[in-house]
């Protein structure tokens, strides 16, 4: 009798035809078992490739001006043929639509939310305070967001660059006006300022606040500190309060 165990026979299944069936094996990565194999690298879709355009024709604006900013080095800042620039905005005038749309529409937004949490809270014991951070808030909105540079840069391009006054026509810009005067005839009517005419009060107030922010900042080149801010508002709100203050 043999002491050593014999194994047993496997046979392998057959399938139909007497053909031997084999399992699947899983794709695995080369050199790592139970690794799914590498992903594919993600492409930028068309809304990522127009923002990315968008982005760099603002930069390319800020550094050359509206003048002399072209498409070819917008599409060389951008890493983009520059077929690719004209499929996504058809020509130069409506990328530059486009760049003061994107550095204009949300300042709207911010403005009246400023208004809101400012002038527009009627009940404040001292009204000369709630403007003195209304100015505050206002200059640092236009001098200190991102798109700050890029404004002052569309301003001052405007009278030298037509497709620029064309984008600017489409554009609202009386808008922060309207809601400041509309809350400074409210403020006429409580008996708290006197402000025979509204819009021309508006006008004034942004030019003591605003247009003092440009010569102090050199039209966005210069940044201002909180101190040279609170300055400016400090001193515009004070002429305005001696003219239209009860």
């Amino acid at each position: 009798m043999n002491s050593r165990l014999s194994r047993p026979e496997i046979k392998p299944v057959s399938g139909r035809g007497g053909r031997p069936v084999t399992k699947p094996q899983s794709a695995t990565r080369p050199g790592r078992a139970g690794t799914a194999g590498p992903r594919p690298r993600r492409t930028h879709g068309g809304r990522d490739r127009r923002a990315q355009i968008l982005e760099a024709a603002a930069g390319v604006f800020i550094r050359d001006g509206f003048v002399r900013g072209s498409v070819d080095a917008i599409a060389a800042e951008a890493n983009v043929a520059k077929q690719t620039l004209y499929n996504h905005f058809g020509d130069r005038e409506t990328l530059v639509i486009k760049v003061v749309e994107s550095a204009m529409d949300p300042l709207a937004a911010q403005f009246g939310t400023v208004v809101k949490e400012t002038i527009a809270a009627h009940d404040c014991a001292d009204l000369r305070a709630q403007f003195v951070d209304f100015g505050r808030r206002w200059v640092r909105l236009m001098l200190c967001d991102d798109t700050a540079a890029l404004r002052w840069r569309i301003l001052a391009d405007a009278p030298l660059e037509e497709s620029l006054r064309v984008a600017l026509r489409g554009v609202d810009q009386e808008a922060s006006i309207r809601a400041i005067a509309e809350q400074l005839a409210l403020l006429d009517r409580a008996g708290r300022l006197s402000v025979p005419d509204a819009e021309d009060a508006a006008r004034q107030l942004r030019a003591l606040l605003i247009g003092e922010a440009q010569l102090q900042s050199v039209l966005g080149q210069v940044a201002l500190d909180e101190e040279a801010i609170a300055a400016v508002a400090e001193r515009g709100i004070g002429i305005f309060m001696r003219a239209y203050g009860r």
